[in-house]
């Protein structure tokens, strides 16, 4: 009997499988239906209520959009070149995704994932791997192999949020008449990666009438207080300041959102452009879930502080590119100076809050916001036609209507805590 490691230990070593052009189909049309993934869920991060189905949305659309990249890079290496690769492979499945936007709500959209997309990416996933020949197309099957794994962890968690927010029947017998209708237009268009026969007549959108635009208003469930803004404090009123701190990591979910329509509505960018805007919406929501997880750290409830909601009336309210280069160049950059800045916030955490979870949180976030002005800068130059001192002027025009707006309304304090830091004082025990 050969040995375990025989052929490296790859499978599928002596059957024929897939010749280079079937692969390339394939991967073709599966990197563009991750891709449109990517912006189906991104697009609705916004408009989704549920708090915790709004941070799986932002974390799984980062995901799709590197699965999709992962497989981009892979085509030029069979033949394709970057041109096609970057094509769409099929005009029904752009149709289907135009008209998969449209979902009504919450349970629509996780319908659409958790009964039609994710299942057929899964499924044709599995099928490449146990037909090509995995010492023939090894580079891709590595990739393919991380894909799943992260595929299938998604398609758990959004079962799980689709069965706790479908609990109206009324709902769910809607949502379910929705996802039969994408998936006679999937089925239609030939499958996910293109391997089944499409059918003569094309099954007709109901509601893609027109392209679906991003509503520019908030929606929050009640999972944590809100307020218009607070008061800032100076570092020397230590407990105020961290809790400061955290409410501010956790109200950055709005950036996340603002981030999201800069993404799904900025059209004709490289692909590289889209990459970039996913990862950084899915940063701006980890940086949210900071402060969330600090908050029960701290005070055994998640939701002890609130969420400040400023942001959204003036993030709104700009054209992407506007909103692009007040998050970037304007406030993100702004942060790179010490003091105060990032640096400032990690000391604080480290040296006079000597909180450790959070003090790790800041220095996490401080890294990612030095990679997300350097992403700025980047695309941003190759975006804006004009000068630097005139993107410069933009930037600083949004940070005056942010100043605006910002003093609409009074500012609140925060809660006091003092009482409340029972883990914190706990901990410094330990240090």
């Amino acid at each position: 009997m050969p040995p375990i490691y025989q052929y490296a230990g790859l499978d599928n070593t002596r059957t024929p499988g897939f010749g280079v052009e079937e692969c390339a189909a394939r991967i073709h049309h599966l990197a563009y239906v991750e891709e449109r993934l990517m912006f189906l869920q991104a697009a609705h991060i916004i408009s989704v209520p549920e708090r915790d189905v709004k941070v799986l949305l932002a974390r799984l659309q980062y995901e799709d959009s590197q699965h999709s990249d992962m497989l981009r890079s892979r085509l030029p290496e069979m033949r394709v070149s970057k041109k096609k690769a970057a094509s769409v492979p099929s005009s029904p499945l752009a149709v289907l995704f135009d008209e998969a936007m449209h979902a009504a709500n919450t349970v629509e959209l996780l319908a659409s994932l958790v009964l039609v997309f994710k299942p057929a990416l899964l499924a044709a996933y599995e099928e490449y791997l146990a037909t090509t020949n995995d010492l023939a197309d090894y580079p891709t099957v590595r990739l393919l192999k991380l894909i799943v794994a992260e595929e299938a962890e998604g398609l758990s968690l959004l079962t799980a949020a689709y069965q706790e927010v479908a609990v109206s029947t009324e709902y769910q017998a809607a949502a379910e008449r929705w996802a039969l209708h994408l998936q006679k237009m999937l089925d239609a268009a030939g499958g996910v990666d293109g391997s089944q026969p499409a059918a003569e007549t094309a099954v007709s959108p109901q509601r893609a009438g027109s392209p679906y635009v991003i509503p520019r208003e908030l929606a929050r469930d009640d999972a944590f207080p809100r307020v218009w803004d607070f008061v800032h404090v100076e570092n020397e009123q230590v407990n105020t300041r961290l809790a400061q701190m955290i409410s501010t990591r956790l109200s950055e979910v709005t950036v996340a959102e603002g981030l999201a329509l800069v993404l799904c509505e900025t059209p004709d960018q490289p692909w590289a452009f889209y990459a970039d805007l996913s990862r950084h919406l899915w940063d701006e929501m980890r940086h949210s879930l900071f402060g969330e997880a600090a908050s029960e750290d701290l005070f055994g409830d998640r939701a002890a502080m609130p969420v400040r909601d400023f942001e959204a009336h003036y993030l709104f309210k700009l054209t992407p590119l506007e909103l692009y280069a007040l998050i970037g160049v304007g406030v993100e950059a702004a942060l790179m100076k010490y003091p105060p800045g990032k640096r400032e916030e990690f000391e604080f955490c480290r040296d006079a809050a000597r909180y450790p979870l959070m003090r790790t949180f800041q220095d996490f976030d401080w890294a990612d916001e030095v990679l997300h002005v350097n992403i700025a800068r980047r695309q941003l130059r190759e975006w804006y036609d004009g000068e630097q001192s005139e993107l410069v002027a933009l930037a600083q025009q949004g940070l005056d209507f942010r100043a605006s707006v910002r003093h609409e309304f009074p500012q609140e304090p925060l809660p006091d805590l003092d009482e409340r830091l029972y883990r914190r004082a706990e901990q410094d025990v330990q240090l």
